[in-house]
C-alpha cells in the first residue's frame, strides 16, 4: 500500500516542478511579434504621460478652485 501512494506523490511533486514558471517562458526581444510588442509598449509608456497630465491638470483645477 506504501508503494501506489509514493508513487503518486512523487508524480505529483514531478508534475509541479515542471508546471513551474522559469525564465524561459518570457517573450525573447526578436520573435514573430515584436512589432505589435512594440507597439503595445508604446502604448503603455503614452498611457503613463496621460495619466500623468490628466493628474497635473486635475491639480490645476482643484488649486484654481480654492
Amino acid at each position: 500500500m506504501k508503494a501506489p501512494g509514493l508513487m503518486l506523490l512523487l508524480i505529483a511533486i514531478f508534475l509541479m516542478a515542471s508546471c513551474s514558471e522559469s525564465d524561459n517562458s518570457k517573450v525573447p526581444k526578436d520573435n514573430v511579434w515584436k512589432e505589435q510588442t512594440d507597439t503595445i509598449d508604446k502604448a503603455k509608456e503614452v498611457k503613463g504621460i496621460l495619466k500623468k497630465s490628466a493628474e497635473e491638470q486635475a491639480k490645476a483645477i482643484e488649486k484654481q478652485m480654492q
